[in-house]
């Protein structure tokens, strides 16, 4: 019996250990995710994501989520140039991707978000956006305002 007991407060000890590691693992991938927006993106779109005030680098805040939720913005997000070409591997895109939507405009993700995942970003960062950028943005933003109406 003396065995048991001590097999209980190990095993408990050892989940609540696993417990609260867990936030702090999380907040370390964050972290690291902040870090590498800042160091690959942050240039053009600045720190807190409100753009750099060329019309070409708009202001992200409290609007990029909404590409998530129309038609070819999923798409748009990855196939930017200074995201496709980024020199990072596609997981690594992936996770500042989701980092800059949850970060930047959470409020604004469809109910059903998906987060990007590595196979996702490798797949449509082979197509690069040049000159019809202005117009697949301009086109995406008015789906974008439609959908704000429903």
């Amino acid at each position: 019996m003396p065995n048991t007991i001590q097999f209980k407060h190990i095993t408990s000890a050892l989940g609540l250990a696993i417990m609260l590691l867990q936030p702090q693992v999380s907040y370390a991938n964050d972290a690291h995710t902040k870090m590498k927006y800042t160091l690959f993106c942050s240039g053009c779109h600045t720190a807190d994501g409100r753009g750099s005030g060329d019309p070409r680098i708009p202001d992200m805040r409290n609007f990029v989520g909404y590409f998530a939720a129309v038609e070819g913005g999923r798409e748009f997000l990855i196939q930017v140039p200074g995201v496709s070409t980024a020199p990072l591997k596609s997981k690594e895109l992936a996770q500042i991707v989701n980092w800059m939507l949850r970060s930047f405009s959470a409020d604004q993700l469809p109910d059903d978000f998906k987060p990007f995942d590595e196979q996702e970003v490798e797949r449509l960062r082979q197509y690069v956006l040049r000159s019809e950028l202005g117009d697949t943005r301009k086109a995406l933003v008015t789906r974008i305002e439609e959908y704000k109406k429903k």
